[in-house]
């Protein structure tokens, strides 16, 4: 008789994605798991997010659009994606032909003196450590991918001034933020970005087309119904779990017991739901398995809702735990250094960057379905 896993699925998953999965599980498992039976949680559409109003709360829905977008929504943009990645206006910037050497040598030897600028030390005096600016510049000016986007621009200075001095500035607040200490604000920020210009070879002529900025206005304005779409799914699956949790944990249990389950495999936040299942009372599963999931993170920033933070695992929670993660699946997180003894981590490689890495653990036949091959023989 065949013993039955039960596959609880992640954010933003619904019927036709979740059939999918679940064919690629079962083929996977004929090859790896003979014996073991594959049943899912179709928690995603009983309980995940969705517009229930329609779209009433996002403007312009209904056409996909809001055709008055504002500036400030369009800056807002912008520094978001500069937050993840400081050079991405320079590494997508246009590349005009140019005769004799590339423009951003110049720009790039205008770096230095900025370190002492004093209009920038006098600026940033009352609001970074004293230094805190120099030791950035030095950094960069020691950096070898700021000196290749940098070099490596064809804009005229004053074209590539703006951007230059925005990475700055994106550079400035993640060092603060690595290191705990305030924000700039948003109007030190500006002043910051628009003082850098001018020591840089700028501003730009009147006229100079902002180009990112009009790809994400235009982008964000034809298809904000869309974007909505896509994204809340998964973010709202977060924030509904975090309100509505009860649901998914009670369709666990229901169907725990509807399929016979021994095991749980639980992916994303459907291994937080899992988890929190597990630790709430004595239930009939004799082992655990969750993958790319974040358990242990919302547990250290005491956001499980099973387990206060320091409150140890209850001894009914089942004995046989894996925990497998990607280093490079950003949503994936390591468990045997928050529940310690309770849970055995799992490192794999699943050849793919981020975002792809957290959907791609069960297409990674070379350490993910072995490794699960060899956990079940122990149950």
């Amino acid at each position: 008789m065949a013993s039955t896993l039960l596959f609880v699925h992640g954010t933003g998953v619904r019927g036709t994605a979740l059939a999918a999965t679940l064919d690629l599980l079962r083929k996977q498992a004929a090859e790896f798991l003979p014996g073991w039976k594959i049943e899912a949680c179709n928690w995603g559409d009983a309980f995940g997010a969705a517009p229930n109003r329609r779209g009433a709360s996002v403007h312009g829905y209904a056409a996909s659009g809001d055709p008055s977008a504002r500036l400030a929504a369009q800056e807002r943009a912008r520094w978001i994606l500069l937050a993840d990645d400081p050079l991405i206006e320079l590494r997508l910037a246009p590349a005009p032909n140019f005769i004799g050497p590339k423009p951003g040598l110049k720009v790039w030897d205008r770096l230095p003196a900025l370190r002492d600028h004093p209009d920038v030390l006098a600026l940033l005096a009352d609001v970074v450590p004293p230094g805190q600016w120099q030791v950035l510049v030095d950094e960069i000016l020691g950096d070898a991918a700021w000196q290749l986007v940098i070099q490596g621009l064809t804009l005229t200075p004053p074209a590539a001034s703006p951007l230059v001095a925005r990475a700055l500035v994106v550079a400035l607040q993640v060092a603060l933020r690595e290191q705990g200490l305030p924000a700039i604000g948003v109007t030190v920020r500006d002043k910051l970005a628009a003082l850098l210009q001018s020591p840089l070879g700028g501003p730009p002529a009147p006229g100079v087309v902002d180009w990112l900025l009009g790809r994400l206005t235009a982008y964000g304005r034809e298809h904000r119904g869309q974007i909505t779409d896509v994204t809340s799914p998964a973010v709202g699956d977060i924030l509904r779990y975090q309100a509505r949790g009860e649901s998914v944990r009670g369709l666990i249990g229901h169907r725990v017991k509807e399929t016979g389950a021994r095991v749980v495999l639980a992916h994303s936040l459907g291994g937080i739901a899992a988890v929190d299942w597990l630790a709430m009372d004595a239930r009939p599963v004799d082992a655990l398995v969750t993958v790319g999931s974040q358990s242990a993170y919302f547990y250290e920033i005491d956001a499980l809702a099973s387990l206060p933070l320091g409150t140890p695992m209850p001894g009914y929670f089942p004995q046989r735990w894996l925990n497998v993660y990607d280093p490079s699946d950003l949503l994936g997180y390591p468990a045997g250094g928050i529940f310690r003894g309770a849970v055995e981590d799992l490192v794999v490689d699943n050849g793919e960057p981020f975002p792809e890495s957290h959907s791609a653990y069960f297409r990674n036949r070379h350490q993910f379905w072995p490794a699960l091959a060899d956990f079940l023989k122990q149950v």
